[in-house]
């Protein structure tokens, strides 16, 4: 078991019983996803503008 998946178990398992346990199926990717998003938006679209060096 990997050191992510033994603490995402020690998160969800003190959440209440009214979330399924099958969340972290839907929350992990999803949080993924949104990471990517807004890496490649800060990378490829708003790129900070660099000064030339003397």
């Amino acid at each position: 078991m990997s050191f992510a998946t033994y603490y995402f178990h020690l998160i969800f398992a003190r959440i209440p019983s009214l979330l399924s346990s099958d969340l972290i199926l839907y929350i992990v990717p999803a949080l993924t996803i949104l990471i990517l998003f807004f890496s490649f938006k800060i990378m490829f679209f708003k790129t900070p503008k660099l000064r030339k060096v003397k």
